[in-house]
């Protein structure tokens, strides 16, 4: 599909390599968030949430549809945690997997 301007193509390409570039730094974030609230930091559950969350919908913004669908299930099971029903970091941490595996993935294809 190729709708647009040439300008407005080339600026999504970037926008999609610049979000690319940042997943480093918000995988490391996660990473941090996921073991602060795996040691019973609320605040670091909550930040882990939200991170999951907003990744879930950028990256389907961006085309990144299985980044968004791995996304979405560690936001669902990381959502139930910090509401008390009773999942395990261990469930989070088989969840965030593939996030961290998909992310990586892309960046490294990139040269992040």
């Amino acid at each position: 599909m190729n709708s647009g301007s040439p300008q407005h193509v080339e600026r999504y390409r970037q926008l999609v390599a610049e979000y690319i570039d940042s997943f480093p730094e918000k995988l490391g974030a996660l990473e941090r968030a996921m073991a602060s609230g795996k040691a019973g930091d609320a605040a670091g559950l909550a930040e882990a949430r939200e991170i999951a969350h907003r990744m879930h919908g950028t990256a389907g913004c961006y085309g990144f549809r299985e980044l968004s669908a791995a996304a979405a299930v560690l936001d669902d099971l990381l959502t139930r945690m910090k509401r008390g029903e009773g999942i395990a970091w261990d469930e989070a941490e088989k969840a965030a997997a593939p996030v961290f595996e998909i992310a990586r993935s892309a960046a490294q294809s990139r040269g992040a």
